[in-house]
């Protein structure tokens, strides 16, 4: 079975590639020797040394030129620090990492202008930082064609051969590569282009998805329900984080006990994230697995992480990597992916008649529908209205029913009760435990 650091993914094609090839990442544990680490951190090093002094440079220009400099002036500028006197090192570090320096930079500038101006959507973004010595480090970019693998050794430019550890390799170009060290550990991500694995015929048509907290998918196939529940192995992970966390608290600043405590912190915050994303990868692989169309609803996960009442239950649940996923995995396997708008009322509206009951907020669990006296399971409820999306629906009696979230003329209009008794609905709802419209 493949750790999480060696699962690979993949990404959606581009609009230039053909429907059989796609995008897939390999993340790769490097075992370099004494050497080689000694030059990965020195690199580590001198790039942020260089970000800083462009960076620098660039607001120096605003200033004294009244203009902006371009991504050719940022390049022509570092080639020119490698001829300084003082600064001859920076020949050392690998040249297409320098250029790929050169564009993130100007990439965070174009943000954060387009951030200013309105053009970005989403939250405001300031504007590209000085980096720290205790900052996240940054990564080497590798040029793809000195690079090459064979037999448990990857080479790489002016490091020479690293051993790596990792399962199967995607078999296709290698498009990208990059080093980089986590927990005090060193990886190298990889991109490769390769072709579509072939895949099985799904056993069910079409299935609906109803994303939550308590349980982390409900899935309806038209036939029952199936549910995927939250990823429980956490707690005892964060009881020890806490533990971890003080005691690294408690040590002097600087002091090598310190040093060992922060190590030991970030790599229990790598296990945990790991777990998480393992996780993630085998769910999403049985539901597309599963079915021919995906149907699943789009959530509004920003604001979810904003609520300090959920905001820790939205972090363990990873519904955003989740459905990230969902989307990269069910373009690789040929599925049809259809995404529910996040405001449809799919938990209000009645999976049985359409009426729609503005009543159910986030903390009702179940309630009974005033239309047709039926009794609805939040996340069930939800779970069939997202399969019966964008289709024509049909009640016990074979009579057409257009759904109020789908947008029909009585929208938001609770009809009036058929023949059923209030006081048999609300006796019932207080049995239950549910509410009642």
């Amino acid at each position: 079975m493949q750790r999480p650091h060696q699962m690979a993914s993949s990404r959606l094609t581009t609009d230039h590639m053909s429907a059989s090839v796609i995008k897939r990442a390999a993340v790769l544990r490097l075992y370099p020797n004494q050497q080689q680490v000694s030059s990965l951190r020195r690199w580590q090093g001198g790039l942020r040394y260089v970000w800083n002094a462009v960076l620098d440079c660039v607001f120096t220009s605003r200033d004294i030129n009244g203009r902006w400099p371009t991504k050719a002036e940022m390049q022509a500028l570092i080639v020119g620090m490698k001829k300084m006197e003082g600064t001859e090192w920076i020949a050392d570090i690998p040249a297409h990492a320098l250029l790929t320096l050169a564009d993130d930079l100007y990439k965070a500038l174009v943000n954060w202008f387009n951030s200013l101006s309105g053009k970005r959507k989403g939250p405001k973004i300031s504007r590209p930082r000085f980096r720290g010595k205790f900052d996240r480090q940054f990564s080497v970019y590798m040029v793809n064609q000195n690079t090459s693998f064979s037999d448990g050794l990857v080479r790489l430019p002016k490091l020479g051969q690293v051993k790596f550890r990792a399962g199967d390799l995607p078999a296709g170009r290698l498009l990208s590569s990059r080093v980089y060290r986590e927990a005090n550990k060193w990886y190298m991500a990889s991109i490769f282009e390769c072709d579509a694995p072939e895949m099985n015929a799904a056993p069910v048509e079409c299935i609906g998805i109803d994303m939550g907290l308590k349980t982390l998918a409900t899935v309806f196939d038209g036939q029952g329900i199936r549910e995927v529940p939250k990823l429980g192995a956490l707690r005892r992970h964060e009881q020890r984080l806490k533990r971890y966390q003080r005691r690294m608290s408690r040590r002097v600043k600087g002091s090598n006990r310190r040093t060992k405590a922060k190590l030991a912190v970030a790599r229990l915050h790598q296990r945990i994230a790991n777990i998480r994303k393992d996780y993630a990868h085998k769910a999403t692989s049985d539901i597309v697995a599963s079915a021919q169309t995906i149907k699943v609803e789009t959530l509004n996960v920003k604001g979810w992480a904003k609520n300090r009442s959920i905001s820790k239950s939205t972090a363990d649940a990873s519904v955003g990597m989740f459905l990230n996923m969902l989307r990269y995995k069910a373009a690789w396997a040929g599925r049809s992916l259809v995404e529910v708008g996040q405001w449809e009322p799919t938990s209000k509206t009645c999976s049985d008649c359409g009426s729609h009951n503005a009543t159910v907020v986030l903390g009702v669990s179940r309630w009974v529908c005033r239309a047709c006296g039926a009794i609805h399971d939040r996340d069930h409820n939800a779970a069939k209205n997202i399969y019966a999306y964008g289709e024509e629906r049909r009640n016990v009696t074979g009579n057409t029913v257009e759904s109020a979230w789908t947008g029909g003329d009585q929208a938001g209009e609770i009809p009036p009760v058929p023949q059923v008794e209030t006081r048999i609905l609300k006796r019932t709802a207080r049995k239950s435990n549910c509410a009642l419209a």
